[in-house]
């Protein structure tokens, strides 16, 4: 079972404080809660019907939903998508391109960037010894970086964020496999398109300083 599972869904703070009040906040009153739907058809009116949500196409809601499809994961998805007021972000996906690997690809990175906020909101609980702010931070970055990873395998991003909080939270084991987990999608996407013009995707040199990064982690 993933960890994001067992943290996010089982005690997170993302999911013991939302509240009617919290969904009020965003505009969600009296809204059935996500985790009450079964079905697919169920989550898709679910998400037409709700604030926010229903202005997401449904080219970029069907991506999500082939994309996480654990239940508690995807729980957890929705939740921190509007306490971190992630959904307008959703919005203009689907418009530009209608592949569901692209669209869940740009999900992934809206993920990864609210996963990269978290890891320094955990570096800063951690030096101030905050410990109910640095345990959610760590919440954070697990809820952001896990469906990260379900929606784009070869999100190292991700793996490289989830391998440094086990780190910072002195878990050596943990951070080394997510490591060596994007160690190995790295080397997986060289072997696939070694000719590629990576520079249209990436910044120049951006997978070897990437892969600097995670052997970096190897060494904590």
């Amino acid at each position: 079972m993933l960890e994001y599972v067992r943290l996010g869904v089982a005690k997170g703070p993302l999911f013991s404080q939302a509240t009617p009040e919290a969904s009020f906040a965003h505009g969600i009153r009296n809204m059935k809660p996500f985790h009450t739907n079964t079905t697919r058809e169920e989550r898709q009116e679910w998400f037409a019907q709700t604030p926010h949500w229903d202005r997401v196409p449904a080219s970029v809601i069907d991506s999500i939903l082939d994309g996480i499809p654990d239940n508690a994961m995807l729980d957890a998805f929705v939740l921190t998508s509007m306490e971190q007021n992630l959904v307008p972000s959703y919005e203009s996906l689907g418009r530009q391109s209608t592949v569901p690997a692209i669209i869940r690809a740009q999900v992934s990175h809206i993920l990864c960037l609210t996963g990269n906020r978290a890891i320094g909101l955990l570096a800063r609980g951690l030096e101030l010894n905050d410990a109910d702010g640095a345990e959610n931070a760590y919440q954070l970055v697990m809820n952001a970086f896990e469906p990260a990873i379900a929606l784009a395998k070869n999100q190292v991003v991700a793996y490289a964020g989830i391998s440094a909080a086990y780190g910072m939270v002195s878990r050596r084991s943990e951070s080394h496999e997510y490591a060596k987990r994007g160690l190995a999608e790295l080397a997986e996407m060289r072997r696939l398109a070694p000719n590629v013009d990576r520079n249209r995707v990436f910044p120049p040199e951006a997978l070897d300083q990437m892969e600097q990064h995670l052997r970096s982690l190897l060494a904590w």
